[in-house]
């Protein structure tokens, strides 16, 4: 119902637990309803009937209502041209309308409309047009309502009723908002703005603001929009009404979200959720899980986003999280699933299926099909989508309608009109300033560059800031890597561009190193650890608890079997790790020292060079969709050679060539067989630069996807291992080199080692382990050669027992234990330390220690050494690289980090660290002497970046290769050294 001044009376409710759910519903039905306008009710206080009418229905409760207005009806039916009939037939009307019983509804209001005569006041007939106009509206009649709307602003001002002006006006400004007449839209929301600041009425005025907010955003107007939403949140706080104060939560939250603001977006939303969670309004629930799915598919974790709209699904029938669930499904390789998604939308269309769906599902069916590289059939969908979306004088469709039809042009090798339609695209995007746009962007600067002009380059560094804004505006560690990884690609692309075109090897280099595992580099400039300086105890212990809480969840879907179960677990343990990052943005925005630190610096090579000695290169791999381009840096020379791969992916290429050699060698084939699947990958990766860079003793690799897993120690060269030739040893980035620790830090204590050993394989979460009793040999065995050891044996091996030790007074860390990948989250991949859950302390420890306990650890160890089995691997992420425990004990301080590419054996590792920990003495007292102790000691010592470390490991390396029984590169190559 169209609303009146009484609606003043709602700030002032003090409704019981039983009335509230109803108030709850009222309210957002007149927040959220598009086609209801705002309740304002006739002007009546002298018949109790109609008040009490006001009263119910304005708290939802319809039915109700509907009673109450009748008898109204029955008891002034006599007299249908004085005001009380009118009113009464028009809250009956507005009744049944609220009830889904258009038809009737409408009726009744018209019955009140064809009751109106000159003898009425204006203040009531402009009421009752406004009505009229919304029973229109309800029933899609447009243009009808837009002619009483008008009609009632008329009366409204001849009445000269403030609260009239301002209903009506709101009502119009949301009408041409929906129409697309944005600036019709502003005219009447500045109207009702106004009018309701000097009514003083805050509950009206908040929702004013929103509606102007909705049209500046719509123009363009981002700052505008933002700053009528801020005020609307702080206006709903005037009115101390927590249901609408959630609903400006979920304005803030999906403006926030479109302007690539995802952890303004996440806070947001998640008060939002909490609320509705809170009030159990179903209805409410599911379009609030819908929102939180569209921020994490926002952010590429489709798996995640796909769990929350099938929650929506489960609790309400809707076209848009459909659409959304089918395009989850395509993003995750169910191309045919989604596309019968799609078709069955297009062949069955719901009767309430707007034009913006319809153009939603066309755009969404060009890109599968782009995707899927049917381009004919991606290029009718995308035109079928820009020519609707050109009726509809929505920007933001025109944009995405142009984009996708310049897409699929350059795809058909038809770059005049690939360029023309993206800056068609670009064009209208840019107008929304603080938008997503990196998108647009890429797009403009690869149609630039497919017809050689320059203007590539220009557009590809505005689209490297973009993509670099809107990575930082959200913290946490999968959720930054997801944002980066939809880009990272575009990063080796534009590097590429920079050799061919320019010939600039180093600007090529520069571009390439800043798409490379940026959220590591933040980590590593200012750690999760420094978290404790900046917030207060008591947010930091309930922070802690949330991860454990987080954790626990975890370790019941490792013990579990039954399906159904599991799924409640995963919806479970999605909510608390929403309810987490929400925090954590949170924090993160509230604490501004958190975000203060400067943008990590990229490597330059000649920086590379100073550090390098006469026999030291550096090899940087990097993959475009055809080609692999390899650098190489040495003291005195810079070069680079790329390889064109024809049929398949660059990538997917070398991806065959190291999936066959690692299967080879993890199978215990024979040498011969080892041999053979070497010869590409030595050819491709290595060979062009040995033969010219003779007098190169020392390798340091900077791997990229699969080449992340390749053990580059076992490619045989002639009829030898190319570790017998070389020193090897890995970076994520060379950029990385500066951020990680130093070694050499004051440290009073030498070896700190875990032995793992007692794992039960009877215990549901640990029988997939195999108890490990040469740990304990291990230990025993790289124990001897230090001074001052800590070791945990046994029934000393705990969770809280490595936690509470003074880790950072040792030199050497050595965890011998199994490590765990989980591929989903790499947060929880860890350590398995012990099946003992300890409940005494300040938190129950389930002994396992997952990367993210491990990055709040604080280390000054020189290396850490994880004889684990695949402590190397993890979820590889396009831009950030493997995500292997090491990025977790780099960020807690560590230097270096020695880990495995595979399943390593128990007895044959035991052997291979004594040989390794024994050869690390060695090269330490070779390596500093005398002179290089003193000069450590006024900190003048420069470590170079081969050193005794690497030669251990090489040594070891060695020495297993002439073994009786452990000479087969199964038993020695999976261990690597990464870092200084």
């Amino acid at each position: 119902m169209e609303t009146t001044k009484y609606i003043r009376c709602m700030r002032q409710l003090h409704v019981n637990t039983l009335k509230k759910k109803s108030l709850l519903i009222a309210l957002f039905l007149i927040v959220f309803s598009t086609s209801a306008a705002y309740s304002q009710y006739a002007n009546v206080t002298d018949d109790s009937l109609l008040v009490l009418g006001n009263e119910v229905y304005r708290k939802g409760n319809y039915p109700e209502a509907e009673v109450i207005y009748r008898k109204a009806l029955a008891k002034h039916q006599n007299n249908k041209s004085e005001k009380e009939w009118i009113i009464a037939s028009v809250g009956l009307g507005a009744s049944l309308l609220d009830q889904g019983v258009y038809d009737k509804g409408q009726e009744w209001i018209l019955k009140a409309d064809s009751s109106l005569s000159e003898a009425i006041h204006p203040e009531l007939q402009a009421y009752v047009k406004s009505n009229v106009a919304w029973a229109y509206k309800a029933n899609r009649d447009y243009s009808n309502s837009q002619k009483y709307y008008t009609t009632a602003l008329s009366l409204a001002n001849r009445s000269g009723d403030q609260y009239r002006i301002a209903q009506v006006s709101n009502s119009l400004s949301l009408l041409t908002y929906q129409l697309g007449y944005y600036d019709d839209a502003i005219k009447f929301g500045r109207i009702a703005v106004q009018s309701f600041e000097q009514i003083d009425d805050p509950f009206l005025l908040s929702i004013s603001y929103r509606n102007l907010a909705s049209a500046y955003e719509a123009l363009g107007f981002t700052e505008e929009a933002e700053d009528n939403l801020i005020k609307s949140y702080n206006t709903t706080i005037r009115t101390q009404n927590n249901d609408l104060t959630s609903t400006v939560h979920y304005y803030l939250g999906s403006f926030y979200h479109r302007t690539g603001s995802y952890d303004k977006a996440l806070a947001n939303y998640s008060k939002y959720l909490s609320f509705v969670q809170e009030e159990g309004v179903i209805n409410y629930i599911a379009p609030a899980y819908e929102f939180v799915a569209s921020v994490y598919m926002s952010l590429g974790d489709f798996e995640r986003a796909l769990d929350y709209f099938n929650s929506s699904a489960n609790l309400i029938e809707d076209l848009s999280i459909t659409l959304n669930i089918a395009f989850c499904y395509q993003k995750l390789g169910e191309f045919d699933l989604a596309r019968s998604y799609y078709n069955k939308i297009l062949d069955n269309p719901d009767q309430n299926q707007t034009d913006h769906q319809t153009i939603e599902v066309y755009l969404k069916l060009a890109d599968l099909e782009l995707e899927t590289v049917n381009l004919p059939e991606a290029l009718a969908y995308a035109e079928k989508a820009s020519q609707l979306s050109q009726k509809t004088e929505s920007k933001q469709l025109n944009a995405r309608s142009y984009a996708l039809v310049a897409k699929v042009n350059a795809r058909l090798d038809q770059p005049v009109r690939a360029l023309t339609y993206s800056k068609k695209a670009y064009n209208i995007a840019s107008l929304f300033k603080g938008y997503r746009i990196a998108d647009y962007l890429v797009q403009l600067s690869r149609s630039y560059h497919a017809l050689g002009n320059d203007s590539s380059f220009y557009y590809a560094e505005i689209a490297f800031s973009e993509i670099e804004r809107e990575q930082r505006s959200v913290y946490g560690e999968n959720l930054e890597s997801g944002v980066f990884s939809n880009y990272a690609n575009f990063y080796n692309e534009v590097a590429y561009w920079y050799l061919k075109e320019n010939d600039d090897i180093n600007k090529s280099f520069e571009v390439t190193e800043r798409g490379r595992s940026r959220v590591l580099l933040e980590r590593l400039a200012f750690s999760d650890s420094e978290l404790q300086n900046v917030v207060n105890d008591t947010t930091l212990i309930a922070l802690r608890q949330q991860e454990k809480n987080i954790d626990k969840v975890y370790r019941e879907i490792e013990r579990l079997n039954d399906n159904q179960s599991l799924s409640a677990l995963r919806e479970k343990v999605n909510e608390l790790e929403f309810q987490y990052q929400s925090r954590t943005n949170e924090l993160y925005l509230n604490h501004p020292k958190l975000r203060s630190v400067n943008e990590s610096e990229i490597i330059k090579i000649s920086e590379i060079q100073d550090m390098l000695s006469d026999n030291d290169a550096l090899i940087e791999y990097m993959f475009t969709d055809n080609k692999l381009v390899v650098f190489w840096v040495t003291k005195k020379d810079i070069d680079y050679h790329s390889f064109e791969v024809d049929s398949l992916s660059s990538e997917e290429f070398i991806s065959g060539l190291v999936s066959a050699f690692r299967s080879s060698i993890q199978n215990n084939d024979s040498l011969d067989s080892i041999s053979a699947k070497s010869v590409p990958l030595y050819d491709l990766l290595l060979k062009p630069f040995l033969n010219k860079y003779q007098a190169i003793e020392n390798l340091l690799i900077v791997p990229s996807k699969s080449l992340s897993l390749l053990p580059f120690d076992a490619l045989r060269i002639n009829d030898s291992y190319l570790v017998e030739h070389f020193n090897i040893k890995y970076l994520p980035s060379a950029t990385i080199y500066n951020y990680i620790k130093p070694p050499h830090r004051t440290t009073s204590r030498d070896l700190f080692a875990v032995a793992g050993s007692g794992l039960n394989e009877v215990i549901t979460s640990t029988k997939n382990y195999s108890s490990l009793p040469s740990t304990i040999l291990e230990v025993d065995a790289i124990s001897k050669g230090f001074t001052d050891v800590l070791s945990l044996k046994n029934r000393d091996v705990s969770e809280s027992r490595i936690k509470t030790s003074a880790l950072n007074e040792f030199r050497y860390l050595h965890f011998a234990t199994h490590g765990r990948v989980n591929e989903q989250n790499p947060e929880q991949s860890g350590l398995l330390i012990s099946e003992l859950i300890e409940t005494e302390g300040a938190f129950e420890e389930d002994g396992y220690l997952n990367s993210k306990e491990i990055s709040s650890l604080t280390f000054n160890a020189d290396m850490v050494v994880l004889s684990a089995c695949n402590t190397a691997i993890g979820k590889m992420i396009s831009g950030e690289g493997l995500q292997g425990l090491q990025r977790s004990f780099f960020k807690a301080g560590a230097s270096s980090v020695v880990v495995s590419l595979w399943s390593v054996y128990d007895k044959s590792t035991a052997s291979f660290m004594g040989s390794f920990y024994e050869n690390l003495t060695h090269f330490e007292k070779e390596e500093m002497g005398l002179w290089n102790n003193f000069k450590l000691l006024f900190d003048l010592y420069e470590t170079p970046v081969f050193g005794y470390k690497e030669k251990a490991l090489q040594q070891a390396k060695k020495e297993f290769i002439q073994h009786p029984y452990y000479n087969h590169p199964i038993y020695w190559a999976p261990f690597i050294m990464i870092g200084k």
